[in-house]
């Protein structure tokens, strides 16, 4: 029995390496970002499911090269486009900003983890968006 968990032990220990580096992403220049939880809040601290005036994005492509961010999903939504207007990589953190219908967003996205927050504000409310980011290129088989 303890042969097989050194076995069990030993394989776990061989496979990490190659967990690690496939969930690590690279400085790439392209990236499609799944948005998971949004929530919005008031002034007063209210906060919950954003108010349903569009579709929140469910899928994003964002695209250093270019500074353009661009929403794939839902699909009624599909092809929006918003200029990036401010970046700045820091460390392992690319830091991008800008202005859409009047509202004021930021994003930063871990290139280490591939976890992405976005916040939009809009005066007297804001959203906080979550995500997880992987190079665009490791979305093709």
């Amino acid at each position: 029995m303890s042969g097989n968990r050194i076995g069990v032990k030993a394989a776990a220990l061989l496979l990490v390496p190659l967990l690690t580096a496939a969930a690590v992403p690279s400085d790439a220049d392209q990236y499609v970002c799944s948005l998971t939880k949004v929530v919005e809040c008031d002034s007063d601290l209210n906060c919950g499911p954003p108010a349903p005036q569009l579709p929140p994005p469910t899928f994003i492509h964002v695209d250093l090269d270019d500074s353009l961010i661009t929403l794939l999903a839902p699909a009624e939504r599909r092809g929006e486009t918003t200029q990036v207007r401010a970046m700045e990589r820091d460390g392992d953190r690319v830091i991008m900003s800008g202005i859409e219908a009047g509202r004021g967003w930021s994003m930063i996205l871990s290139e280490a983890d591939g976890s992405a927050t976005i916040t939009v504000n809009f005066g007297d409310a804001a959203m906080v968006v979550f995500g997880q980011c992987m190079p665009e290129d490791w979305a093709s088989p």
